[in-house]
C-alpha cells in the first residue's frame, strides 16, 4: 500500500512540472495523437555557448524522453501569433476559462511560467518558419514533499516541427506538429527513482507533454472553427494587452 502511494504520488509529480519546463504547443482539441519513447539526438546549429552547453547536458543524459505527432485546423498566422506571444495566449486562455496557467514575460525572450506548484523560466534558442526550440528550468515545490525536504528540479530541451501544407485529402487549415521532448531531473535520486519505475510513470509523462503543448492550436482551432465568436470572447476579457489584442 505505502508503495503504491509513493508510485502515485511520483507519477502526481511529474504531471505537475511538466507544464513548467516543456513549453508551448500541441494537442489543440486534436483529432490525432501519436507518439514514440525514443529519437536519434538533436543537431545544434546556431546555438549561443551556454545554451549549447544546456541542450547537449539533458539530450545526452535525458531521464524522460518522448515524440510526439499532432494534428489541429489552424489559421496559420492566428497559430503563430499565439505560438509566438505565450505570454498573451496564457492570459487569453485563462480569461475564456481554458487553462489557468500564468506566464510572464521577463524579457524579450525569456519567460517566467506558474502552474499550480510548479513555476520555472523558459527561452527560445531556434526560432524559423518550419521550427521552433526551447530550453527551460523548472521545480516543483509540493507542501506535501517540501515538508521533507524534497524540491524537484529538472532541466528541459524541446523542439518543434511544423507541417503548414496539409496531405491530400486532409482537413482544411490542417496543421502537423511534431515534437521532440527531452526532461533531466536534477536531483540525482529522484532521477533514479524516476528510471526505476519508469514503465509506471512513462504514460504520465507522455499525457503531461500531450497537455502542455495543448494551448496555442488548441486557441487556434477555436479561432478556425469560430473566429467571430472566438473574438467576442476575447474582448469580453479584463486587463489584456491592448496594443496584442488589436494586433490579434
Amino acid at each position: 500500500m505505502k508503495e503504491t502511494a509513493v508510485m502515485r504520488r511520483l507519477a502526481s509529480l511529474i504531471r505537475f512540472i511538466l507544464p513548467i519546463v516543456l513549453l508551448w504547443g500541441a494537442n489543440g482539441g486534436a483529432p490525432s495523437v501519436s507518439g514514440q519513447e525514443k529519437s536519434e539526438p538533436p543537431a545544434f546549429a546556431g546555438y549561443a555557448e551556454k545554451d549549447l552547453e544546456w541542450a547537449q547536458a539533458i539530450t545526452n543524459r535525458p531521464t524522460f524522453q518522448v515524440t510526439r505527432n499532432l494534428r489541429f485546423q489552424a489559421d496559420q498566422e492566428v497559430f503563430r501569433f499565439l505560438h509566438n506571444h505565450p505570454d498573451f495566449a496564457a492570459a487569453v486562455s485563462r480569461g475564456i476559462g481554458h487553462e489557468k496557467i500564468f506566464v510572464t514575460r521577463k524579457e524579450d525572450d525569456l519567460f517566467d511560467i506558474r502552474h499550480g506548484h510548479a513555476k520555472g523560466t523558459f527561452w527560445p534558442v531556434d526560432r524559423n518558419p518550419d521550427r521552433a526550440a526551447y530550453l527551460a528550468v523548472g521545480i516543483y515545490d509540493n507542501p506535501a514533499l517540501s515538508w521533507i525536504g524534497i524540491v524537484v528540479r529538472a532541466r528541459a530541451y524541446v523542439i518543434e516541427t511544423f507541417k503548414w501544407k496539409p496531405a491530400k485529402g486532409s482537413p482544411p487549415g490542417e496543421t502537423a506538429v511534431s515534437i521532440r521532448a527531452y526532461l533531466r531531473v536534477e536531483n540525482a535520486f529522484l532521477g533514479w527513482i524516476f528510471k526505476l519505475i519508469a514503465p509506471f510513470v512513462r504514460t504520465a509523462f507522455k499525457g503531461s507533454v500531450t497537455g502542455a503543448y495543448r494551448i496555442a492550436p488548441e486557441l487556434s482551432q477555436m479561432a478556425f472553427e469560430d473566429g467571430n465568436g472566438f473574438l467576442k470572447k476575447i474582448e469580453a476579457i479584463q486587463g489584456l494587452d491592448p496594443e496584442r489584442s488589436r494586433r490579434f
